[in-house]
């Protein structure tokens, strides 16, 4: 006696057998056409620190990268800033707030990136100018008025925010310094020579 299996069994099984090599097919990716190329990253420039006026004409430029920037400060309390000071200018556009009677405002522009942590720039850092005069002041001192720009407004990342600083006419900035409210003494001051 010989077995035979009905004809709907062998076209079931045909079925099955089919679906699962095109099921299987297209399971397995089929490789590009043309091999493509990792990005490429442009290499960062060198920072440099501007002390000359900055063109008010000039059109605004992208923010920098990480690592274009000149300084970066960890506190070592949980905030890193990443800066640079591009300019130093004198009798910067106001918002509000005139200087007094006998002096001038000169800006400290800077631009920057918070690395890490949550502080705000002008939480983590003191900024100072000295005179031609060997005498400090403080931006803490100019509190009260409001420069276009003015740092004290920056978010995370930003491009020529201004920390405006009183001085007596007659009196020209030789000296910029940035401090680490946090970190000072244990972290070194940030000390730029003005050019003349």
């Amino acid at each position: 006696m010989t077995h035979r299996t009905p004809p709907r069994r062998l076209l079931a099984a045909a079925l099955v057998l089919g679906g699962a090599s095109l099921a299987l097919t297209g399971c397995i990716p089929m490789p590009p056409a043309v091999p493509t190329a990792a990005p490429t990253m442009p290499a960062p420039e060198d920072p440099t620190t501007s002390t000359e006026a900055a063109d008010p004409t000039e059109e605004p430029t992208t923010p920098p990268s990480a690592g274009e920037y000149a300084y970066t400060v960890d506190d070592g309390l949980g905030d890193i800033w990443s800066f640079s000071v591009t300019s130093i200018d004198d009798n910067p556009p106001m918002e509000s707030g005139e200087p007094a009677d006998g002096t001038y405002f000169t800006a400290v522009r800077i631009d920057g990136n918070h690395d890490e942590g949550t502080t705000s720039f002008m939480g983590c850092f003191d900024v100072f100018v000295v005179g031609s005069d060997g005498q400090t002041y403080d931006w803490a001192d100019t509190v009260a008025v409001t420069a276009e720009d003015d740092i004290y407004y920056v978010e995370d990342t930003f491009e020529g925010a201004r920390a405006v600083v009183q001085l007596p006419e007659g009196v020209a900035p030789t000296q910029v310094i940035l401090r680490s409210t946090y970190g000072h003494p244990d972290v070194p001051d940030t000390v730029l020579d003005v050019e003349g």
